[in-house]
């Protein structure tokens, strides 16, 4: 052990010098520390600081020592291997679902209207009706079984009363679906583009 003077002023007890059996206690509860322990044992301390605010300039100082910082990849590969094997605090429990206004992270309803549609029952239900009728086959390279993509003739976006309209949608595969959007875009798109687009040859 190195040799100097030590600070024992935070230790309590008859007698500070642990090489003389100093028993050195918390000043809360009295329990009896490590000879090299703080003023208070961890259930004091931890008790102590629950409910205080940080104050801002040091929330601050902490924000601009964080802002772009970035990761390695062996930090990164260190942090996975730390959390290998641990079990989710909230596993085997029955989690409660709060949506809307309930949720803790609700932003007044910013949700699109356009995404909800999409993502709705009704767009589902016209994707495999649209499917269905074209034997799940494209109709620009007559190849069936591809990865295949509904479009809308007249766009979504702009046609909200025809988005579900069976007649307004065709089976195209994922490259042509591409493809025809490359040449038309994605705005103001029509049958004549769609017939026109059909017409040329691959």
């Amino acid at each position: 052990m190195s040799t100097g003077t030590y600070n024992r002023a935070h230790l309590v007890g008859e007698n500070h010098n642990h090489w003389k059996g100093g028993k050195p206690k918390c000043v809360d509860c009295k329990t009896q520390l490590n000879r090299y322990s703080s003023v208070r044992c961890k259930p004091c301390a931890y008790r102590l600081n629950v409910g205080k605010k940080r104050p801002n300039s040091f929330i601050e100082k902490i924000k601009k020592a964080l802002t772009g910082r970035k990761l390695s990849v062996a930090h990164k590969k260190k942090l996975s291997q730390v959390h290998l094997g641990q079990i989710p605090g909230n596993k085997g429990k029955r989690m409660l679902k709060i949506s809307g206004k309930k949720h803790w992270n609700w932003k007044g309803g910013l949700t699109s209207r356009n995404k909800k549609d999409r993502e709705s029952l009704e767009s589902k239900l016209w994707r495999e009706a649209v499917f269905k009728r074209d034997n799940y086959t494209c109709q620009k390279t007559g190849v069936r079984g591809e990865t295949l993509h509904p479009h809308h003739i007249l766009n979504f976006a702009q046609y909200p009363k025809l988005r579900f309209a069976i007649d307004n949608g065709i089976t195209l595969s994922k490259s042509s679906h591409q493809q025809f959007h490359r040449k038309y875009g994605r705005k103001n798109n029509t049958r004549k583009q769609l017939n026109e687009f059909l017409a040329q040859s691959l």
